[in-house]
């Protein structure tokens, strides 16, 4: 269907439910229905007098919950957003988008531990939803979750291996290497090939992600690859001019590379 037809079909189907609920105003299905289609229109406010209006004739449904959770959600209402995901999930326990959606609400509001709880929740129930992998590993921020974070990174990347983001985190990760050891003990141990490798697979993505560029030239750097790190440090200022440790980084390798060369018959002596 061309964009046209598609908005008409819409609009045709709005009306079929504006007639259902004249015909039957304990249509509680048709209530939700419109709801959806209101909010995919940009009416909030009618989307949810429908709602409310389905969630009056069966308390129970979880969906409805669900969908008042995300208007509220987003008037920064959170209190009433939060009662509202907690009622789509007491509902419907195996509600993943509840969880997801709940969770990055509580993390908001510096709830870290239950936000983590329910991301976990909607990943055992969803096994494929990258994104709650990625908040989840976004969330594990401890040096002693880090082979946790990292995992969760590399299940976002592996289910949607185009998930710049998550490429890119996992890259800094890697790059930091701050994990707590087997002993107890916090340990430095950058892994500089693997973070090299995300680091790359965002710039294939997306060849504009001067923060990439920048990152991949401190790994290339590390590596010993002077060269290679140049280019990339020169590739993100070609991208950001601004951008203050690109130039910082740049500086040091040229600074380097002239302090290493050897001394000319003229510099003898001096």
């Amino acid at each position: 269907m061309g964009g046209s037809t598609i908005r008409q079909s819409k609009q045709d189907a709005r009306t079929h439910l504006e007639k259902s609920i004249e015909l039957n105003p304990e249509f509680t299905e048709a209530h939700y229905r419109l709801g959806l289609l209101l909010i995919e229109k940009g009416e909030r406010k009618r989307a949810k007098e429908y709602l409310q209006k389905a969630l009056k004739l069966n308390p129970e449904l979880a969906p409805a919950h669900f969908e008042m959770a995300r208007l509220w959600h987003g008037k920064g209402n959170a209190k009433k957003a939060a009662e509202s995901y907690q009622r789509a999930i007491d509902f419907d326990s195996n509600h993943a988008l509840a969880h997801y959606h709940f969770a990055l609400l509580l993390a908001g509001e510096g709830d870290i531990i239950e936000a983590r709880n329910h991301l976990e929740k909607a990943t055992d129930i969803e096994q494929n939803y990258s994104q709650a992998y990625y908040q989840l590993a976004r969330l594990l921020t401890d040096p002693d979750d880090y082979d946790q974070a990292q995992q969760n990174y590399q299940m976002a990347v592996d289910i949607d291996p185009e998930f710049i983001e998550a490429h890119y985190q996992l890259g800094k990760l890697l790059a930091g290497g701050r994990r707590i050891n087997d002993e107890g003990t916090l340990v430095v141990e950058p892994e500089y090939e693997q973070a090299g490798e995300h680091f790359a697979a965002v710039i294939a993505l997306d060849g504009a992600h001067h923060k990439a560029h920048f990152n991949l030239g401190k790994v290339r750097a590390a590596l010993g690859d002077f060269d290679g790190a140049q280019g990339e440090f020169e590739a993100a200022l070609a991208i950001d001019p601004n951008h203050a440790k690109a130039h910082f980084h740049l500086a040091l390798l040229l600074l380097a590379d002239s302090e290493a060369e050897p001394a000319t018959a003229g510099d003898a002596g001096r």
